[in-house]
C-alpha cells in the first residue's frame, strides 16, 4: 500500500503520508504517557521511530498518514490489511489536546475510509480494535456505525466492525479531495 504521493484533503484537514519530516513531532507525541496507554504502545527511541517511519512508507499491507488541521500535525492515522487483503483495520489518534472535541476524528475515519473503498477493492470489511477505557474511541466508532464484533477480555479490548456496503453508503457523501 504506497501512500507516499497520496493527499486526502477536506474542510480544513489534509492527511499526508508520514514521512521522515515528521518523525520528531510523532516522537514527541509518543513520549506522552496517555497515549502510550490509548495506543497500547511502548516509548521508543528517535532512532527506533525513524526506523519504524520507512518501515511504513514501504509496507504493503500498513499504511500511516499524518492529519493536518489549518496547517498544523495534530495526529495520525492507519490502515492495517488481514486476511489477505479482505479486511481493514482503521487506527485513528488526535494527539493535539487542542485539536480535539472538533470533529476531526470523525471526518478523518471516514476520508480514510472512501480512500481504502476507492483503492482497494478487495476489502470487504472495515474493523476497530479499541480500549474498553477509551471511551472517546469507543463513542466515535460507535457514531459512525461500527457495530461490536467481540470484546476481548484479556486484552481490555472491544472489536467492532462495519462491512463494506456500510461504509460505502456513509463514504459516498464524504467531500473529500483525494490526490494520487
Amino acid at each position: 500500500m504506497d501512500n507516499r504521493n497520496v493527499r486526502i484533503t477536506s474542510e480544513g484537514l489534509t492527511l499526508v503520508p508520514y514521512t521522515k519530516d515528521y518523525v520528531e513531532t510523532y516522537h514527541k507525541w509518543m513520549t506522552r504517557p496517555d497515549l502510550l496507554e490509548l495506543t497500547c504502545s511502548e516509548p521508543l527511541t528517535l532512532e527506533e521511530e525513524e526506523r519504524n517511519q520507512k518501515e511504513w512508507l514501504e509496507s504493503g499491507d500498513k499504511m500511516t498518514f499524518i492529519i493536518i488541521a489549518n496547517g498544523t500535525p495534530v495526529g495520525d492515522c492507519n490502515v492495517f490489511l488481514h486476511d489477505e487483503g479482505t479486511s481493514a483495520e482503521v487506527e485513528i489518534m488526535i494527539a493535539e489536546l487542542s485539536a480535539r472535541r472538533h470533529g476531526h476524528a470523525q471526518r478523518v475515519v471516514i476520508y480514510l475510509m472512501k480512500y481504502v473503498l476507492e483503492t482497494l477493492p478487495g476489502v470487504e470489511t472495515f474493523r476497530a480494535k479499541i480500549l474498553c477505557r477509551n471511551d472517546a474511541s469507543l463513542r466515535l466508532f460507535k457514531k459512525l456505525g461500527f457495530v461490536l464484533e467481540r470484546k476481548v477480555e484479556v486484552f481490555e479490548e472491544e472489536h467492532y466492525k462495519m462491512e463494506r456496503s456500510d461504509a460505502m453508503r456513509m463514504c459516498r457523501e464524504a467531500p473529500c479531495c483525494i490526490d494520487l
